[in-house]
């Protein structure tokens, strides 16, 4: 994230005025902040996340979508674009917004790992559609897993390392794999080596 917008709004001014903008922009406590560009580890990182669980969901009322699916925040008043969403809500192809989100994907740099883990979890975690919120390292192969537990809060749930996590899409279990997310980024072949 990077530019902000010196004019504060509430979710549904920003809504408004966002429809007209040529840039994308979160809104974060009031105010809109221009999103920039990742790396390419960030990018590669998050299509692999698209590509390997899109044909998983095949089928069943779920579709994982990249960083152009918009995720309010009503009770902070946010606006949030995740990496990867996986929404299992109605389809509206004309809609901005995901209408149920289940599963986001965060995928972690050095100068937004902090904010990805405590206030974009906070916003993720007032969604209560949101069963699981996975955070990805694009330094090392290191996926951070919260878990929706029976109070209703996020919570975290699994740090792995190897193997695979296991997502669940409202009762559709999938399992996605670390060398599916780190495909072709090098990562796995450098930790194998250290």
């Amino acid at each position: 994230m990077s530019e902000a917008v010196q004019q504060t709004f509430g979710l549904e001014a920003f809504l408004a005025w966002e429809r007209e903008q040529e840039r994308r922009y979160e809104l974060v406590d009031g105010v809109a902040v221009m999103m920039t560009g990742g790396t390419q580890g960030h990018a590669l990182i998050a299509a692999n996340i698209v590509a390997a669980l899109r044909p998983r969901l095949r089928g069943s009322p779920c579709r994982p979508s990249g960083s152009d699916m918009r995720v309010p925040i009503p009770a902070t008043g946010n606006a949030r674009y995740p990496d990867v969403t996986v929404d299992c809500g109605p389809f509206d192809r004309s809609s901005h917004d995901a209408s149920r989100p289940t599963v986001v994907f965060e995928v972690l740099s050095d100068s937004t790992g902090w904010f990805d883990q405590t206030r974009k979890l906070r916003d993720y975690d007032s969604v209560a559609s949101i069963r699981q919120y996975v955070c990805v390292s694009q330094s090392e192969p290191r996926v951070l897993v919260w878990r929706r537990d029976g109070s209703g809060r996020l919570v975290p749930d699994a740090i792995l390392v190897k193997g695979a996590l296991q997502l669940d899409f409202e009762g559709l279990m999938a399992d996605l794999s670390l060398a599916d997310i780190y495909e072709e980024t090098g990562l796995l072949d450098a930790s194998a080596a250290g």
